[in-house]
């Protein structure tokens, strides 16, 4: 599910990340480009320069995700 939808209950079908509002929230976009959620992805996941390097620390991502309720 969408962190907007979680967010807003459902209410819209916008595309756009509920977090920065300046691009289609998709995993990619959260795990290497999302502003909104900088810090926490600094915080659990370090600096990324790519996809396949967010996935290879798959405890650390499980905890970002799980800190955007992502796993909820």
């Amino acid at each position: 599910m969408k962190l907007w939808k979680r967010i807003l209950g459902g209410i819209t079908d916008s595309p756009l990340c509920i977090a920065c509002i300046q691009a289609d929230e998709t995993p990619k976009h959260v795990l290497l480009r999302c502003r909104g959620v900088a810090e926490q992805r600094t915080a659990y996941l370090g600096s990324l320069a790519s996809l396949p390097e967010a996935l290879g620390d798959l405890g650390s991502l499980l905890r970002f995700w799980s800190e955007l309720s992502w796993l909820e």
